[in-house]
C-alpha cells in the first residue's frame, strides 16, 4: 500500500483508516493537528490513491490482514487507530482480534454489520459504479456525502471528496464494497478491551445513525459515545474543529 508517516520518534502511533473512496489525504487535517504529540500514518487502501489493485476475490479479512501486513512492514507493534465508515469498522475489528496490538480505538460514523435493507443499496452501489464509472458515481455519491449549503460554503472540501473518489479504482471500489457488505462481526463487540471512542454525527442516516452508534456503544464494555452535532457522515471535514479535539483529547488521556 502506498502510505504516509509523519514521524516522531518515540511516540505513540496513530494509524487513520479511509473509508470507501477515501485514500490518505482524507485524514489530513487530523493528522497536522496530532502531528506534535504522535506518529502518524496514513494510507492509500487498495485500489485507492496510488496503491495497487486489490488481490483476487479480496474480501473483509483480507484488507484488514494487509494493513496488518503494513504495520509489520513498518516495525509498528502497537498503534492506537482512527476510522470513518467503512474505516471505523475495520478499527473496530483490529481492536477485536488484536488487543495487543490496538492502543485504542476512535470509530466515526460505522457499524459492526450493514442491515440488510443498506445491503441492497450497497449492491446497487456496485452496480451502478460498473455501468457508469466511477466519475459519475463519484460526483453522486459526494451529493449525498454532503449538503448542497455546505458544499456551496466549503467548494474546496467539496472538490477534494470529488477528486479524491474519482482516483479510486472500479477494482478498488468494488472490491472495498464487497467486503462491506460482508462484514458481520455484531456478536463480537463484547470482546472488546480497548479504550473506545464512538462518534456519531447527528445527520448520518445511513453510515453510522445516531441509534446504531448508541446501540453499539452499549455493547462495547469501555466505549464513550460523542454526538456530533450538525454534522452529516462525514464529520471530520464538516466539523474538523471538533472532530480534532475529540480525537486528540481522547489520545491523549493518561
Amino acid at each position: 500500500m502506498n502510505y504516509t508517516l509523519i514521524d516522531q520518534p518515540d511516540r505513540p502511533w496513530v494509524t487513520f483508516i479511509p473509508g470507501i473512496g477515501n485514500d490518505a489525504t482524507f485524514w489530513q487535517s487530523q493528522a497536522d493537528a496530532l502531528a506534535h504529540d504522535f506518529r502518524i500514518l496514513m494510507f492509500d487502501p487498495w485500489g485507492h490513491g496510488s496503491s495497487p489493485p486489490p488481490p483476487p476475490e479480496c474480501g473483509f479479512d483480507d484488507i484488514w490482514h494487509g494493513v496488518v501486513q503494513l504495520w509489520d512492514q513498518l516495525g509498528i507493534e502497537r498503534s492506537s487507530v482512527v476510522g470513518l465508515g467503512f474505516g471505523g469498522s475495520l478499527g473496530l475489528r483490529f481492536a477485536i482480534d488484536l488487543p495487543s496490538r490496538v492502543d485504542r480505538v476512535i470509530a466515526c460514523c460505522c457499524r459492526p454489520r450493514q442491515p440488510d435493507e443498506r445491503r441492497g443499496f450497497w449492491r446497487a452501489r456496485q452496480a451502478a459504479a460498473s455501468a457508469q464509472g466511477m466519475e459519475v458515481l463519484a460526483d453522486a455519491t459526494v451529493d449525498r456525502w454532503l449538503s448542497t449549503e455546505f458544499r456551496k460554503q466549503h467548494p474546496e472540501v467539496d472538490k477534494q471528496l470529488r477528486d479524491m473518489m474519482k482516483r479510486t479504482t472500479l477494482e478498488g471500489y468494488l472490491a472495498a464494497v464487497g467486503a462491506f457488505i460482508e462484514m458481520d462481526f455484531t456478536s463480537r463487540l463484547p470482546e472488546l478491551t480497548a479504550p473506545t471512542l464512538l462518534l456519531a454525527a447527528e445527520h448520518d442516516h445511513g453510515g453510522g445513525p445516531v441509534p446504531a452508534m448508541r446501540e453499539m456503544a452499549e455493547q462495547i464494555p469501555h466505549a464513550t459515545l460523542n454526538v456530533i452535532p450538525g454534522s452529516g457522515h462525514i464529520c471530520n471535514h464538516e466539523a474538523p474543529d471538533i472532530v480534532n479535539t475529540l480525537i486528540h483529547d481522547f489520545l491523549s488521556k493518561p
